[in-house]
């Protein structure tokens, strides 16, 4: 444990300051190594950037035309850099609880990336008493203003669920866009939001698509939009947020002081940081009085700059953290957004959970075994392999070390950023290296062994299957793709790449248990359980939270009443057994042991 606080604690340098005339350049050092509802209609999601990172100011006192730049390492390779526009500050606790607002509003508005709404609406799902709207009108404008105009750089650091980890580029984006109309300015089809005489004007909003694409897929986290708004402070509010990302669904959990610190963020210097662990304090404190933490204490190692805070949490709170994250996707399985990747086959979205993108130290060890021996001579690998493992997934980057050992390799780390890059390993591996850990589909054996019995009639089967459509065929792939995703846990490039190179086999075995050739693979089942193949999945679950997850993904064809129904079950019992349409569904959770999800055609 001292070992990596005095890791943590060494990459902690003093503020920079740069002075490039008319803007003053804060450069802040975040020592952070590693990404780490009341009433359901309050229900928001927050993308993890906007949880993690401190896109919102929380000092009062902002000066104009401040541009702040928040580091993550020394080499100043990962950092995110806020922008004001000229002769403005960057957002603060105001634009905060308006950017809250908004992201409840979009909900309501049933997920649209473009939406419309009025400031009076912004108010009152700000909390705002109507008796005072009007003093907060301009206030409103210029907070709106200020989100669309401010501009983030993230370079290296920008979390994308779409990638299955951080942005290996610097992206520089703002986090919505905003377009004021008046009536005379409406479009035909704009005038119906006219229609109560009082609004004189009506805000068009669009959140940025990096934003968005996290908040559509599975790059967000539930929250009671009153809760939050509730919180009189906003550091209460960041350390709730925060602090409910970083435990997942542990019971009680330590974390840096000055982790937390940084990511609020509060002043770091040495004069205040003690300041700011009582900051943190009275936040707790709050936040116990709400009944949101179980406890809390404060562990003084020594110097004040190694202080940590312990939490503690109940089942309860985890009950409510899965109950939001249910009530929330049954609304919005019920929704029909029109947001598709172009191209390719569909995206499918396996884990909410960032534990699944970052590496670990025995990851990083792991890897560097596989690779050629001079590697560990290199400083500069371990980040390099962390990079990696958060861009490509941890299966993929291990085949990838394997390859480079039978290589003659001469710069290393150069060949092995290239060999990730341009998919230099992706032969060997889909010929030798099919991934075969618990989560693959070697072990999970979602399809059958080869049973020479019935080989003449798969390939009949295949042969059939190569004379249906185009469209046909395709949907078909989809279907068996889903599943083999499902089976393993996750998708990344090797489990595309193991996919790729078992296809035909995969199909082979679906159509062996699923061909009506007669019907033209007529592939609709019972309306209320469209699952095309039978599935079977036996692994263990670090806890019951992820085992539902998992069951949801696999039960998302199905009606959502349906869903919650079976998901209750399973938490209050553990166990579910029952007929539902044609299908026999039986479902078992063991702690500490093999869980089991079979669904079986009658």
């Amino acid at each position: 444990m001292k070992k990596i606080k005095e890791k943590e604690i060494g990459l902690i340098l003093k503020n920079q300051v740069i002075d490039t005339g008319p803007s003053e350049i804060i450069e802040k050092f975040l020592d952070v190594s590693e990404i780490e509802n009341e009433k359901a209609n309050s229900l928001v999601r927050i993308d993890i950037n906007v949880i993690e990172y401190p896109l919102f100011t929380k000092n009062p006192r902002r000066k104009k035309n401040q541009i702040i730049r928040y580091f993550f390492n020394r080499d100043k390779e990962a950092y995110i850099q806020v922008n004001p526009t000229s002769g403005d500050c960057i957002p603060g606790e105001f634009e905060e609880r308006v950017f809250i607002a908004i992201l409840k509003i979009m909900r309501d508005k049933r997920y649209n990336n473009i939406f419309y709404t009025n400031t009076s609406e912004i108010l009152y799902n700000m909390g705002i008493s109507q008796t005072s709207f009007k003093s907060f009108y301009g206030k409103v404008a210029v907070a709106l203003q200020r989100l669309s105009q401010t501009s983030y750089i993230f370079k290296n650091s920008l979390y994308s669920n779409k990638l299955k980890g951080i942005v290996d580029d610097k992206i520089n984006t703002n986090i919505m866009n905003i377009r004021t109309i008046s009536l005379k300015q409406a479009s035909h089809e704009e005038t119906e939001y006219f229609h109560d005489k009082r609004i004189k004007e009506i805000i068009k909003i669009s959140i940025s698509n990096h934003f968005y694409d996290n908040i559509i897929r599975k790059g967000y986290l539930v929250y009671d939009s009153q809760l939050l708004l509730n919180m009189e402070s906003p550091i209460t509010r960041a350390l709730y947020m925060l602090i409910n990302k970083l435990r997942f669904n542990r019971y009680d959990f330590k974390v840096l002081a000055l982790s937390l610190i940084k990511k609020i963020p509060l002043s770091d210097d040495s004069k205040s940081i003690g300041r700011s662990i009582k900051s943190i304090e009275r936040s707790c404190q709050e936040l116990k009085k709400m009944d949101l933490i179980g406890d809390y204490r404060v562990l003084k190692n020594g110097k004040l700059i190694q202080s940590e805070f312990e939490f503690f949490f109940e089942e309860r709170h985890n009950s409510l953290k899965q109950n939001y994250f249910f009530d929330d996707k049954n609304h919005f399985d019920n929704l029909i957004i029109t947001h598709t990747d172009a191209g390719g086959l569909i995206d499918i979205s396996i884990s909410e959970d960032l534990k699944n993108v970052s590496p670990t130290d025995q990851m990083v060890e792991t890897i560097m075994k596989n690779l050629p021996a001079r590697a560990k001579e290199l400083k500069t690998m371990p980040k390099a392999i962390k990079d990696a493992i958060r861009q490509y997934g941890f299966d993929y980057v291990k085949l990838v070390a394997e390859y480079m050992r039978s290589q003659k390799v001469g710069n290393i780390r150069s060949y092995f950023m290239q060999a990730l890059n341009k998919g230099w390993a992706d032969d060997y591996i889909s010929k030798d290296k099919i991934p075969s850990d618990k989560n693959s589909i070697q072990e999970l054996k979602l399809f059958s062994d080869e049973d020479l019995n019935k080989s003449k009639e798969r390939e009949s089967l295949y042969s059939n299957y190569l004379g249906l459509s185009d469209d046909e065929r395709l949907k078909i792939e989809e279907t068996v793709y889903i599943e083999y995703i499902k089976t393993c846990g996750m998708e990344g490039k090797a489990q595309k790449i193991a996919f790729k190179a078992g296809k035909e086999l995969m199909i082979k075995e679906y159509l062996l248990k699923n061909h009506t050739f007669e019907e033209k693979y007529n592939l609709t089942v019972e309306p209320d359980l469209d699952i095309k193949t039978n599935i079977f999945i036996k692994k263990e679950y670090e806890n019951i939270s992820n085992f539902q997850m998992e069951l949801l993904d696999v039960l998302e064809s199905m009606d959502s009443n349906n869903q919650v129904k079976i998901l209750k079950i399973v938490s209050a019992s553990k166990y579910f057994d029952a007929l539902i349409g044609n299908k026999h569904i039986k479902i078992e959770y063991v702690e500490n042991g093999e869980s089991s999800i079979e669904i079986i055609g009658k």
